[in-house]
């Protein structure tokens, strides 16, 4: 009997020790598990807020480009016609007779005038951007160019269209904003095309011109004083999205700018 009470109480005791040790295994478990929740958690709201202020860091950038295209816009187009309104204006002034043809002509350059502040004002609202869509966008911005004369465009589409998640969208539109900017500015381009492929997984944008090329490498290599932010722009923000962009380019061969971003729909 002795025996057996010894034997009972000793697996009273380890079962005791075993049960404890697996409460005990049980509550360092669910507090470990708690903390890694807690760091994950922590850890998403570090990214989410980098994401925030890189995405604040991308518009203010973007607000001091989009007013540098104002500028430009106004001294270059808007400008140019109403400094050619008033010296119509001024040749009608010494005029003995003035026609209704004269008058026409006069009129014809202010419409155009208020048609190029209008398609300015467009391009630029970010409401407008996000209300009518991307391709909407784009194919208006597009038009604006081929209405100089200066320049034929294209736009082309493939795939079932969506639209693009939150301020994305807005993001690159403004990207491809400044790549058309450089075309007009630097390239020396007859032909634009523009090409948009949606698919389930990604969506592909592909911006081309004829124009002079440059050296692409030897661009990047220099100094971010000298030249070569624009690229690094266009590359640091659709990299932000989550995409990919690549320059196909050599002097006097045209360039290609191909983006592909994950579909990131709505």
């Amino acid at each position: 009997m002795p025996n057996q009470a010894s034997e009972f109480a000793f697996i009273a005791v380890a079962g005791t020790i075993l049960v404890l040790l697996l409460l005990l295994f049980i509550v360092s478990f669910f507090f470990i598990f708690q903390k890694r929740q807690i760091q994950n958690h922590q850890e998403k709201a570090s990214l989410h807020a980098q994401h925030r202020q890189e995405i604040l860091q991308v518009q203010l950038e973007i607000q001091n480009q989009t007013l540098q295209h104002i500028s430009g816009e106004l001294h270059d187009n808007i400008g140019q016609l109403l400094t050619l309104v008033r010296l119509k204006l001024n040749m009608l002034e010494v005029e003995e007779t003035i026609t209704p043809g004269q008058i026409e002509e006069v009129n014809e350059i202010v419409e155009k005038t208020i048609h190029e502040l209008r398609g300015l004002s467009k391009s630029l609202d970010g409401d407008f951007v996000e209300n009518f869509g991307l391709v909407d966008n784009l194919t208006h911005l597009l038009q604006r160019i081929s209405s100089t004369g200066k320049h034929q465009t294209d736009i082309f589409i493939e795939g079932e269209t969506y639209r693009l998640a939150g301020q994305k969208e807005i993001v690159l539109f403004r990207v491809v904003q400044e790549i058309l900017s450089n075309i007009l500015k630097h390239a020396k381009a007859n032909y634009i095309k523009v090409s948009l492929q949606f698919t389930p997984t990604h969506f592909n944008l592909t911006v081309l011109d004829d124009g002079k090329g440059f050296d692409y490498e030897g661009v990047l290599g220099r100094e971010m004083s000298q030249s070569g932010a624009g690229l690094r722009n266009i590359q640091r923000r659709t990299e932000m999205l989550g995409g990919t962009c690549t320059f196909q380019t050599a002097p006097n061969e045209g360039t290609t700018v191909h983006i592909q971003l994950p579909s990131l729909t709505t």
